[in-house]
């Protein structure tokens, strides 16, 4: 049914031991685990491939005996071929969100620090030259318009300068 919805089918398991190892070869966007899964606790493999950040995974299960961790999904069984095709889609936009923001985050992070490094390097140009914040500020512009490299490369030169 998968395949012939457009999705590519790496892989089919037989046990745990057998997913977890098709799982860590392939980087699949999506494992789906059958609660008659053998080998292994369904709870702990979607934990492993969650937790490792291998793959998204979708539980299909009998009845929802266990409390999974919120970042993994189930369908209880029975369930039809639309609502599982729907699950899926909706794990894929989800996850296409998720790392949009991870992203991001990552982004906004650098950008603190960036700044953090330029203003501790500015402290220190204020402190050695006697000089006041929009000097500083000015003269490691400067500096990186003379050389061609970035405000931040400036100010860990100078950190690294004060350092030693």
């Amino acid at each position: 049914m998968l395949k012939s919805s457009g999705y590519l089918v790496e892989a089919e398991a037989a046990n745990a031991p057998d997913l977890l190892r098709k799982a860590r070869t392939t980087y699949p966007d999506l494992v789906i685990i059958d609660s008659s899964l053998k080998g292994g606790s369904m709870q702990e493999i979607a934990g492993i491939i969650e937790g490792d950040e291998i793959s998204s995974v979708l539980l299909l299960v009998q009845e929802p005996k266990y409390k999974f961790p919120d970042s993994i999904a189930q369908i209880q069984k029975p369930y039809s071929d639309e609502t599982l095709l729907t699950v899926i889609e909706v794990l894929f936009l989800y996850k296409n969100r998720l790392c949009d923001a991870k992203q991001e985050i990552n982004v906004l992070k650098d950008r603190l620090q960036t700044r953090k490094e330029i203003e501790r390097a500015k402290g220190i140009l204020m402190k050695h030259f006697g000089i006041d914040e929009a000097e500083a500020y000015r003269e490691m512009q400067t500096e990186s318009m003379k050389r061609s490299i970035p405000m931040k490369e400036i100010a860990q030169a100078i950190l690294a300068a004060y350092e030693h």
